[in-house]
């Protein structure tokens, strides 16, 4: 084989390495960022469970004129 076509045979297979490593990791994070997503919103779901039942125990509902906005 012609050792110009061997050099960038060479050349492609380093290249699909690399790409399929970049592949991996992108698959990894994005894997593990759906795990944190879905962690996150079970969380933020039973915080506003808990909230709810704190506002249901108060008796009389909180009105939104005595809640503070959020950016306080």
């Amino acid at each position: 084989m012609d050792q110009s076509l061997e050099r960038r045979i060479e050349h492609l297979e380093t290249l699909y390495s690399e790409h399929d490593y970049t592949v991996q990791a992108l698959n990894d994070t994005v894997s593990r960022q759906d795990r944190e997503i879905t962690s996150l919103t079970l969380t933020v779901e039973r915080l506003k469970e808990q909230l709810n039942t704190l506002k249901g125990d108060l008796g009389s509902p909180i009105s939104p004129e005595h809640e503070k906005p959020p950016h306080y």
